[in-house]
């Protein structure tokens, strides 16, 4: 797990680029055009400089130039002290435990080092993989949102997650 750099654009692009990440994600779209992986990184990395979201490459632990996806705080609110926790998985490495390490590691820093008071995440209902996940690193279920996204002409609902510090504490 590390920080974006410009030269990852195209390892980013071979995996967002297929439609399985795409159907279990709320916002990435399909087709994904090439030049918007070059946007994004640039977008990631800006965002971190401004501390208002700090989104990470995760990579094989066997071969670490081999792109795994991503996991971060998609947007963190310095107004409410809260980050909403966001990640991708290529296909080819979904069941191994990747995204609750990742996300483990997130939330321990989310709270520690950002001093998060409050840690968010969504997943499409149908997204069961999603919703493990992030209970595994402690988020609890708040409510489901009815049809709260349109992806691909049909409405979606929405698992909401949250843990605020006190509960992490207490784990």
């Amino acid at each position: 797990m590390r920080p974006y750099e410009k030269q990852d654009a195209e390892s980013v692009f071979k995996v967002v680029r297929l439609k399985e990440i795409a159907e279990t994600t709320i916002s990435i779209p399909h087709p994904y055009p090439r030049e918007t992986a070059d946007w994004w990184i640039n977008f990631v990395r800006e965002n971190m400089k401004k501390c208002s979201a700090y989104e990470f490459g995760l990579f094989s632990k066997n071969s670490p130039n081999e792109y795994v996806g991503n996991c971060g705080f998609v947007s963190i609110s310095s107004q409410h002290n809260n980050g909403e926790l966001g990640y991708f998985i290529n296909p080819y490495y979904w069941n191994q435990g990747y995204s609750t390490e990742a996300c483990s590691k997130l939330v321990e820093f989310g709270f520690s080092t950002l001093g998060l008071e409050r840690i968010y995440g969504r997943c499409m209902e149908k997204n069961i993989a999603s919703k493990l996940v992030m209970e595994k690193c402690g988020l609890k279920v708040e409510g489901i949102a009815k049809h709260e996204v349109l992806k691909w002409d049909k409405y979606e609902d929405v698992i909401h997650l949250g843990l605020v510090r006190s509960e992490w504490n207490n784990l």
